[in-house]
């Protein structure tokens, strides 16, 4: 009888753990935030893309024409482009990425991605439409929200 009692106290000391284990775990993707966009010289254009757990904002505008923005808007973000979004990069990799170019400073154009997950932030600003290899996945989602946002 006292072998039988133990297995079934083992058994549900076991349980308990693997579930109160379970339900520690945090989600860092709650407090993770993107923003990205680029900017051109000579006044010809900017956008900007800030992405969170819950919403999703773009603006566009020219300053050359007017200060006030042309399109700006938000949509709210679901379950399953958000679990898209985040498994498009990886925090690690990205924040050994040094890109920091200044083509706007010759009238060029900038393209630049901030990332914060709420234990670290980085930032990189590459040459517009450059394509980097270990933000490929994270690269085309934005430029498919974009694309979005532009044709409203």
């Amino acid at each position: 009888m006292k072998l039988i009692n133990l297995k079934t106290t083992t058994a549900i000391l076991i349980v308990t753990i693997a579930i109160s284990t379970g339900c520690k775990k945090t989600d860092d993707s709650l407090n993770l935030t993107i923003k990205a966009g680029f900017a051109c010289g000579w006044g010809s254009g900017e956008d900007s893309l800030e992405i969170s757990r819950n919403e999703i904002k773009y603006v566009y505008f020219v300053p050359s024409k007017s200060p006030e923005a042309v399109i700006r808007t938000s949509r709210n973000v679901t379950e399953s482009e958000w679990n898209e979004i985040t498994e498009a990069f990886n925090m690690d990799e990205f924040s050994r990425l040094d890109y920091n170019t200044c083509n706007i400073c010759v009238d060029g154009c900038d393209e630049w991605i901030n990332i914060n997950d709420g234990r670290k932030a980085h930032n990189i600003r590459f040459t517009k439409g450059q394509g980097i290899p270990e933000i490929s996945k994270l690269q085309k989602k934005l430029a498919d929200l974009r694309a979005e946002f532009n044709n409203l």
